[in-house]
């Protein structure tokens, strides 16, 4: 007996060689896919605990200079405590010069909270009495875990050891300490844990509490945060993009295995098998397929993963990775892209159902426009341009891009009647211009418009992509580049993480920094602030920022203000004037400001209205934000960055080369996924044809003997091949640059999508390479075969 699922087994054998095909497409993308989101997220979590290693949950750490005698008291402590956004607060005592045994020591005095735990790394409570000593301290006593160790008066008992090597350290009470050095008191240092994105307001608060004190924000993994984030968005949206083209491919090698098994089918129906049955049958198939795919790539993944990741990320300098393989992570991956496919079976699963017995020969429904479908697609159509308006109105990018796609597939949709269209209207001409080959190809096209379909939704996608990913990859390579060199007028460029520097601070601080040796000028930025203007007639509200107007160009003045030429026509403002500035936050007035200079340059009005000098009296509330200094490296301003730790700087070369760093990155996943996308792109569809135009050989038999010539069925073939092809080709490539330009603009309207003309045209090369020669060969061999 057999049942249903041995039945769908054996009618494998009908199209083995497509059931074949479609398992290794699904192995290739899953290992693709896998590789991709498994080293995204393995590289997220190396980020993740090397900043746990290096900082624990501390956000900020603040204290007193080692050589400075102060030390933090319980006044200061319980005034961060109490400030808007402190999670919790540890203070630390720190001796760097103790002696045990003859053995200088760095010596901590710690609490036993959570906070003090994650940033040092220990685990269990250290009690009175105890000590926590480096293995490298405990291999140099030549001690135990449970030994005395004498350290000044008192004696320890080893209670445990940290893992660190470099370091003669060792932790003890702070109660202890403070036993040892009865002159320090709750703290030489004390770390901060804050909410998310209140570590700045924070830190300038303590910072303000005294100019001694160093605050340091703990922010150095930023960019490198950034990078990792940034990338795996993008693996996640190629991840996405190679199972949209697997499932169109698919569907191809589905209709194919379909049309192989429509007399298993019609008999099963004929002889009273329900559509249910059917269905089942067919799911089964399908859905083994899947599975086997599934399983294979996601084993072919791991595989690659374990012995060949770390080569390629060597060689492209990618960010690292986990030693170990994520079991979960895989497994998450490949479920999902299991589910994602599982649509496409499901979809040729309805297909199947939806057919009676006497039509199973005419499975293929003509490409004819209703007026039910004219309505639906302008319903679609309203709703997209709709969403789109939203998008540009109030810059909503997911409304912007949820338009930008339903407009592009509406255009895909209608696709089939437009080319039908065209055809139909343009065949006269066309034979007079191409000859009667090409004729006779457009034909036979129009029967099978909509049965390739899929062969053509393959093609037209894979443009979509390559244009979309291509030219976005080259307009952030642009635009980066363009940001750097408006951000860096100077080689060195430093940003200040406080808002504790105003006015005469500045000043102060530039003096120290030109000063330094190797620095030749600098100059300063403040923050923008929107403060009220007065005019004669009205108060308007205006983006003020303080500059070093003098040594940013000699044309200005050192006093006075400089009004953006803009906003000074809009406003009636002229050089002579006087505004009165007031702070509304503040409730103060400020000393009348002489408009002295009128400016249209970008470099000083990216962001504000009116620019002012240091020197007024308006500079003490514009907190300093950006330095420039005119100097060939960091390290001749390391005096100031020991001193405030929260000031850092850069150079254009090296922000130039990190930024070229991270595209590349992108640029060789965007790469490697595009070739493999391609290739299995232009396999299922060169297949998809072959096998179209395979069965159609009695058809083209009997236009030999109406005269054809071989060479002339040659040249059909060939035609309707490429026809199909460039019809994909140019539909795609059109839909690509709308949908990138579209969904960019509506995004930002300021960006300048730049498509990228080379590997476009490197791509249409290769597929009509491949399909002159794959269909010459096919044309060849059929043309030649006995009548």
């Amino acid at each position: 007996m057999f049942n249903l699922r041995t039945i769908a087994l054996k009618l494998f054998r009908a199209g083995k060689t497509q059931a074949i095909t479609s398992i290794i497409t699904v192995a290739i993308a899953i290992a693709l896919v896998v590789m991709m989101c498994t080293y995204g997220f393995s590289a997220k979590e190396k980020l993740d605990e090397d900043i746990y290693e290096l900082y624990g949950d501390s956000n900020i750490e603040f204290g007193y200079e080692l050589e400075d005698e102060r030390y933090i008291d319980k006044k200061q402590l319980t005034q961060v405590a109490n400030l808007s956004g402190v999670m919790a607060v540890a203070p630390i005592l720190l001796n760097p010069e103790v002696t045990v045994e003859g053995i200088s020591i760095n010596m901590l005095g710690v609490n036993n909270d959570e906070l003090t735990k994650s940033r040092l790394h220990f685990t269990d409570n250290i009690e009175q009495n105890e000590i926590i000593v480096s293995e490298r301290l405990l291999h140099s006593l030549e001690k135990s875990i449970g030994d005395q160790l004498e350290v000044g008066h008192q004696t320890f008992t080893i209670a445990d050891t940290l893992p660190i090597h470099e370091f003669n350290t060792a932790y003890i009470t702070n109660a202890d300490m403070k036993s040892l050095f009865p002159y320090m008191q709750e703290g030489k240092f004390v770390l901060v844990q804050t909410i998310p994105e209140l570590e700045e307001t924070v830190g300038t608060q303590i910072a303000k509490m005294d100019e001694y004190l160093r605050v340091d924000l703990l922010n150095e993994s930023e960019a490198m945060q950034k990078n990792i984030e940034g990338l795996l968005v993008f693996i996640v949206v190629l991840s996405l993009f190679v199972l949209i083209i697997t499932g169109t491919l698919l569907l191809s090698n589905f209709r194919i295995i379909f049309t192989k098994l429509q007399k298993q089918l019609m008999r099963l129906r004929a002889i009273g098998a329900t559509m249910t049955q059917v269905a089942l049958i067919v799911l089964t198939q399908l859905t083994t397929i899947i599975i086997i795919g599934v399983l294979a790539g996601t084993l072919l993944g791991v595989g690659m993963m374990k012995f060949g990741l770390h080569r390629i990320i060597r060689s492209l300098a990618l960010p690292p990775v986990q030693t170990t393989i994520p079991v979960i992570t895989v497994i998450v991956i490949a479920l999902v892209s299991l589910v994602v496919l599982q649509l496409f079976v499901m979809w040729q699963v309805w297909k199947s159902t939806n057919v009676l017995p006497m039509q199973m020969k005419q499975l293929e429904k003509q490409v004819v426009w209703t007026r039910k479908k004219g309505w639906v697609s302008s319903g679609v159509a309203v709703i997209a341009i709709f969403l789109l308006l939203i998008g540009m109105r109030e810059n909503a990018p997911v409304q912007s891009f949820i338009g930008s796609a339903m407009m592009t597939v509406l255009f895909i949709y209608v696709l089939p009647y437009v080319f039908k269209w065209c055809i139909q209207h343009s065949l006269p001409y066309l034979r007079g211009i191409f000859g009667k080959n090409f004729y006779i190809a457009l034909q036979r096209l129009l029967p099978q418009v909509r049965k390739n379909m899929s062969a053509i939704l393959t093609i037209i996608s894979v443009m979509v992509i390559l244009v979309f990913s291509t030219a976005t990859m080259k307009s952030v390579a642009v635009s980066s580049e363009q940001y750097i060199d408006n951000k860096f007028e100077t080689e060195v460029h430093g940003t200040y993480d406080l808002s504790d520097i105003t006015g005469e601070q500045t000043l102060e601080l530039l003096a120290d920094i030109r000063n330094l040796e190797g620095v030749r000028d600098v100059y300063a930025s403040s923050g923008i602030a929107s403060l009220g203007v007065q005019l004669p007639n009205e108060m308007i509200d205006a983006d003020v920022q303080a500059t070093n107007l003098a040594y940013r160009d000699q044309q200005y003045p050192v006093t006075g203000a400089v009004v953006k030429e803009s906003f000074a026509k809009e406003h009636h403002i002229e050089v002579g004037d006087v505004l009165l500035i007031i702070d509304y936050y503040n409730n103060q007035n400020y000393e009348p400001l002489l408009v002295s200079a009128i400016s249209d340059e970008s470099t000083l009005f990216q962001y504000s209205d009116i620019v002012v000098d240091w020197s007024e009296e308006i500079a003490n509330v514009l907190y300093m934000h950006e330095v420039f200094v005119d100097a060939d490296d960091v390290e001749v301003l390391q005096p100031i960055m020991s001193k405030l730790p929260a000031m850092h700087f850069t150079t254009k070369t090296a922000e130039l080369e990190e930024e070229y760093k991270m595209f590349q990155q992108r640029y060789v996943l965007v790469i490697g996924t595009l070739i493999v996308l391609i290739i299995g792109a232009s396999f299922g569809v060169l297949q998809t044809l072959t096998n179209d135009i395979l069965s159609q050989q009695s058809s083209y038999r009997i236009t030999r003997l109406l005269g054809l010539t071989q060479n002339g069925m040659m040249s059909v073939i060939v035609w309707q091949a490429l026809i199909f092809v460039c019809y994909g080709i140019v539909f795609g490539l059109t839909f690509g640059i709308f949908f990138t330009k579209l969904l960019w603009h509506v995004i930002d309207p300021a960006s300048s999508t730049l498509v990228d003309g080379t590997a476009v045209l490197y791509t249409v090369a290769i597929i009509f390479v491949l399909t002159l020669i794959c269909f010459t060969l096919q044309g060849y061999q059929m043309s030649r075969r006995q009548l």
